[in-house]
Parts: structure tokens; C-alpha cells; sequence
């Protein structure tokens, strides 16, 4: 295998750190749920179950790991053969997940070209099982993941600055956006007709009004700039929390634009080179935000710390 060093990380390790550019208000409270025993570990992104568990994929490993919050217990729920990565990962319906994965290294960051592939992991069964959506051949790094319609899902490429629309039940894959402002996409959400996505090399959060094809039917409005962003909760009223990877917190974005700091500072582990983030979706932790970080692998705090991956959880967020 040829792997070439991925131009995010290069972009990622010189946003590294500066406090970000928000307001501090009193922080929610951080806990640990779950965390690896192995430095040089990283949990990339997260879905939330009904029943309270989540789903975590690993880029340093190609496995989809479940963590129950209550009991703080995490498993290898299952190893994705064929891949040494797996990526983004959202519910698309009650039960079934979409995740992507690739052939990716952790030290050093590098990737396999043309091996991006996209899965379906389906609960409906009595032992959970994977299946092939598509090979991704074409794409260069998939990352997010978000549902658009009930055959259909979005995906972004944070290399290439485009999305795909593919059709899971088809595997048939069309780019539906491209252009400067996408950029470095990361996170992507869609709510109200509009796509919310995280640039990371624009440091901005956007969001571009798309139609039932998932095509720009208007240009692309800032949000918020000026904080390394990956990827991203979104409640109903558009506010976002953002993990920000090397400058270990997790920022709030309100519609209106104005950011403040909810968790983690430069110089904490609290949630060192957080990843993504997820409310729960069960009734007793829907206010709950979960954290999945890489633990400064790429990036340590302050220079030289870093810690095994963990999924932290944050409560009290106003």
C-alpha cells in the first residue's frame, strides 16, 4: 500500500493552539464515560442510540465500538474487514447506521488512496451486521455523514471541498456540491432545508440553502469564523456545539453567530483534541452532549501530553 500524508492533519497541526476566539462563560461539567487503555488512539465520531448506548467509530482502528454510558463500558461491537480505518457515522433510520471507512494511519497520518468505502450497519437482526453500501474509489477522505432522505445520504470530502449524495440502497454516488466555500468540509448537518457544515481550513461554520436534490439553491452564509472546527451537534433552533480538535473545547455557535466556550480550554485534557459531538437520544439524555476525542495524538496539550481516546459527557450546558 501507498499511503500519502492526509492534508488536513497538516492543516489541523498549524491552526495548533490559540485560545478560541469566544466568549467563557462558566463551563458545563465534564465527565468521563469511557476511554481506551492505549495512547495513539482516536475515536473519530459518534452516533447515539434510543436505548442510550453510542456507537463510536476509530480512525486508528477498523473496528465500530459500543459504549454504554450508564455502566462507563465500551466493546468491539464489530471490525470492519478490508479497511484499517473507520470514519464518519450517522443513524439514517431507527436502527440502521452509515459510517465510512478507509485505509488511513494514525503515527504517521497518512492515507490510501482510492480506498474509501461506505457501510450499513443494521440492528434488525440478532446479531448486529454490516454490509457494503459502495466503494468510494474516486472520493479522498470522507468524513461526515448526515441523513437526507429515506434512500438517500450526504457525505462530505474534506480533501477534495465536496459533497456526495448516495443512494444506500443503489450505492450510487453523485457530487451535488463543490467550490471554495466548501473547503475542508468536515461535520455536516441538515435541518430546514439548509446544509450546516464545518470548514476546517476556513475555520468557519456555514450553512447554504439546498432543494429535495440536495443542489445550492443560494449562496453560502457565514456563520460563525475563526476557531478550527471538525464536526458537530445541532439543535432544533440552529445552535451548534463544535469540537475543535487541538484547542481541546468544545464551542457553542448561536444562529446569530456569537461563540462561547461550553468545555475544555488549550491546556486541559477535559477533551484534548475533541473529535465530534452528539446529544443522546434517549429520554434520559437528550440534554447530555457526548464528546469523542483522538486524546492530542496529532497534537498534544501543550505540546507533549496526550492521553488514550475517550468519550467525555457534558452536562449542565445552558
Amino acid at each position: 500500500m501507498k499511503f500519502r500524508v492526509l492534508s488536513f492533519l497538516q492543516l489541523a497541526l498549524a491552526l495548533l493552539p490559540s485560545e478560541a476566539k469566544a466568549t467563557r462563560p462558566p463551563l458545563a461539567k465534564t465527565s468521563t464515560i469511557f476511554q481506551l487503555n492505549d495512547n495513539n488512539t482516536w475515536f473519530e465520531n459518534l452516533a447515539t442510540r434510543s436505548n442510550g448506548e453510542i456507537l463510536a467509530t476509530r480512525l486508528d482502528s477498523p473496528e465500530l465500538w459500543l459504549i454504554n454510558p450508564s455502566s462507563r463500558r465500551g466493546r468491539s461491537l464489530v471490525t470492519v474487514p478490508g479497511v484499517l480505518s473507520t470514519i464518519g457515522i450517522t443513524e439514517h433510520r431507527p436502527g440502521v447506521f452509515v459510517f465510512g471507512a478507509g485505509n488511513l494511519t494514525v503515527s504517521p497520518l497518512g492515507i490510501e488512496p482510492g480506498s474509501m468505502k461506505l457501510f450499513q450497519l443494521d440492528f434488525h437482526q440478532k446479531r448486529p451486521s454490516i454490509q457494503l453500501i459502495t466503494d468510494m474509489p474516486d472520493a479522498s477522505l470522507i468524513n461526515g455523514i448526515t441523513p437526507f432522505s429515506q434512500t438517500e445520504v450526504l457525505v462530505s470530502d474534506i480533501n477534495l471541498g465536496v459533497v456526495y449524495k448516495v443512494d444506500v440502497t443503489t450505492g450510487v454516488s453523485d457530487t451535488v456540491l463543490s467550490g471554495p466555500d466548501f473547503a475542508g468540509i468536515n461535520g455536516i448537518r441538515v435541518q430546514n432545508g439548509f446544509l450546516y457544515y464545518a470548514s476546517t481550513s476556513n475555520e468557519t461554520f456555514f450553512r447554504v440553502p439546498i432543494d429535495d436534490n440536495a443542489s445550492a439553491t443560494g449562496a453560502a452564509e457565514v456563520i460563525a469564523t475563526g476557531v478550527p472546527m471538525d464536526d458537530f451537534a445541532l439543535t432544533s433552533d440552529g445552535t451548534a456545539y463544535i469540537a475543535t480538535m487541538g484547542l481541546n473545547q468544545v464551542v457553542r455557535v448561536d444562529p446569530d453567530g456569537r461563540m462561547s466556550t461550553v468545555a475544555g480550554s488549550v491546556g486541559s485534557l477535559d477533551t484534548a483534541g475533541g473529535t465530534s459531538a452528539r446529544f443522546g437520544s434517549s429520554k434520559n439524555d437528550r440534554l447530555v452532549l457526548y464528546v469523542t476525542t483522538n486524546g492530542g495524538t496529532p497534537s498534544p496539550v501543550n505540546g507533549t501530553v496526550t492521553e488514550p481516546a475517550k468519550i467525555v459527557a457534558v452536562k449542565g450546558i445552558s
